[in-house]
């Protein structure tokens, strides 16, 4: 490494998770340090996709007491609130507390008042650069890298975070994807441009069934979409709702040799509780604090097992959505607008007022025909890094410094983040954090998860610095306490 005098770190995404830990970074370090955080897509650091829509019938599908960006702090995210009248203008008092299920746009303004705070009260020696541009390649040194970006600017760095996000979904194989060039298939549900131009009464087709597909659908309904909205995915299953008052400590195995064991001994739960008038919900929700343990106990076979035939009956009842959203969904199946298909997509064909979309239906040999103006592709984030095309992916990859997971999600890490390379051996200054970690966690995405990984992300980086013997203060001893400076942030 340099001198204590030019230490660097490169962020490479700037949405939640890389402002997570850029926030952390800022607040422990008391030495000279200079943050580089690097976003390719949205000016407005902190946001990233998730947290940049500006629908507010876009809702967190987790109630705001469990949404603090601080792991020590739960009531963080509340606190703030309470002082942001301009933002929650349009809410009426009872609609925040500690139960409810806010817009989105709230949040990410949460992520960007934090991040403000972080830079403003850091020590006078640290400081956050705001990089617009997207990091293409990566250049291994003796002591750290060298981050090449679009722009032809470089930037040596002793460190590199990557805190990628959720890559746009892959399209879905068929035998006339020349179809996929076309002004109406959107490959991404999130494109700016997805309903565009899009006649109110026109019929519409979703790929995919979950999150993204009931974004969408609120998002259509908001705007007064009279037509009628296909939808189709494999099982056909959409996200169950939350409830309220639902506990989560009965349910607690501690390991899972088996994918068939475990399934038995949720339903015996779920059958008990029924047999008491109580929800299945306790069950799937007492088994957020040790899913990744779960996980990791089982067998990598056994993990195929539970991608091949459990992953979609575990993500509509593991990944809900909000009442209220739940019950605009509701709504438009009873109606009719809102139809849902079992099946997959066999073929398009495109004609002077549409396109004609043959879809197999599931489990029969009859097929449909749905005439639709536009089809939108809601399947989901990409995780398999083997297909993923994306150049900064690509350029490790061909280094053999990322390596794709074996199970086709995400890629390998060691448990304190650091990327694994070819020979399996973890890197010293490659991290990553949150979904590139998918297959080795199972459970990483959300904000719960990632404001731990972002903790302890920052507090390893300390670990490593000071095992090899340098700059042993660029850290303090411990993380300046959140309540302490929620003051400052207020």
């Amino acid at each position: 490494m340099t001198s204590s005098k030019s230490i660097s770190i490169s962020i490479i995404g700037g949405g939640c998770s890389g402002t997570l830990v850029a926030v952390q970074l800022l607040r422990q370090a008391t030495v000279p340090l200079t943050i580089y955080l690097i976003e390719r897509h949205n000016p407005q650091f902190g946001r990233g996709v998730a947290y940049s829509t500006q629908e507010d019938c876009h809702l967190l599908n987790v109630t705001a007491d469990d949404m603090s960006a601080f792991p020590d702090d739960s009531g963080h995210f509340l606190h703030w609130l309470e002082n942001q009248a301009h933002l929650t203008q349009s809410l009426r008092p009872q609609d925040v507390h500690p139960k409810t299920f806010l817009p989105r746009k709230l949040y990410g303004s949460y992520l960007q008042a934090i991040l403000n705070e972080a830079e403003e009260n850091a020590a006078p020696s640290v400081r956050l650069q705001r990089i617009n541009d997207e990091a293409v390649a990566i250049e291994p040194q003796t002591h750290g890298a060298t981050v090449h970006l679009q722009n032809h600017q470089v930037l040596h760095t002793e460190i590199v975070v990557l805190a990628f996000g959720n890559f746009p979904p892959s399209n879905p194989r068929v035998q006339t994807a020349e179809f996929y060039s076309s002004d109406r298939y959107v490959k991404s549900a999130w494109s700016n441009d997805a309903l565009n131009e899009l006649n109110s009464e026109e019929s519409i087709l979703l790929i995919g069934s979950g999150l993204t597909m009931v974004d969408r659908v609120v998002a259509l309904k908001q705007h007064g979409h009279q037509g009628t909205i296909h939808v189709v995915s494999r099982h056909g299953l959409l996200p169950h709702r939350h409830k309220p008052d639902v506990t989560h400590d009965r349910f607690n195995p501690q390991t899972a040799p088996q994918t068939r064991a475990l399934v038995r001994k949720i339903r015996e739960e779920v059958q008990a509780l029924a047999a008491q008038n109580q929800d299945w919900r306790t069950v799937i929700d007492s088994l957020r604090p040790v899913t990744q343990h779960l996980w990791q106990t089982l067998p990598v076979d056994e993990q195929r097992r539970f991608l091949r035939h459990l992953r979609s009956y575990w993500d509509i009842h593991r990944h809900r959505i909000a009442p209220e959203i739940a019950d605009v969904v509701d709504e438009l199946r009873n109606s009719g607008k809102l139809v849902v298909h079992a099946g997959r997509i066999a073929s398009y064909h495109e004609v002077t007022d549409g396109v004609d979309v043959t879809i197999y239906l599931r489990h029969t040999k009859d097929n449909i025909v749905l005439r639709v103006s536009r089809v939108l592709n809601c399947t989901g984030p990409t995780y398999n890094y083997e297909k993923l095309q994306h150049p900064l992916v690509d350029n490790l990859r061909q280094q053999g410094l990322l390596c794709p997971h074996t199970l086709g999600f995400g890629i390998k890490t060691a448990e304190n983040g650091a990327l694994l390379d070819r020979k399996d051996a973890p890197s010293k200054w490659l991290y990553t954090l949150g979904s590139p970690r998918i297959g080795d966690l199972w459970e990483t995405i959300g904000v719960p998860m990632i404001r731990v990984q972002a903790n302890n992300l920052a507090q390893e980086l300390r670990k490593q610095i000071e095992t090899e013997g340098k700059y042993s203060q660029l850290f303090g001893v411990q993380s300046q306490q959140t309540t302490a400076s929620t003051a400052k942030l207020l």
